[in-house]
């Protein structure tokens, strides 16, 4: 409830972008680093609209999986 109160003091827009540059950084993020976020204004840099998702790595989609090279066998 006390996130939702920091709409009244700061829009609704710049909330949303704080709670989605903290949620980049932890995925749980609390109170007091939202609100930090607002006052130091953080949410309205350019690079929190365009927050960038890591590419997943183009190996294996299993995971571990090392592949026959990696013990020796010819593929």
């Amino acid at each position: 409830m006390g996130v939702l109160k920091l709409a009244d003091r700061y829009s609704l827009i710049r909330l949303e972008s704080a709670c989605a540059r903290a949620l980049s950084y932890t995925p749980n993020p609390s109170y007091k680093q939202i609100s930090t976020i607002l006052k130091s204004g953080q949410d309205t840099l350019e690079e929190a609209a365009t927050i960038e998702k890591p590419n997943p790595p183009s190996v294996s989609p299993h995971g571990l999986t090392r592949g026959s090279t990696y013990y020796g066998r010819k593929s």
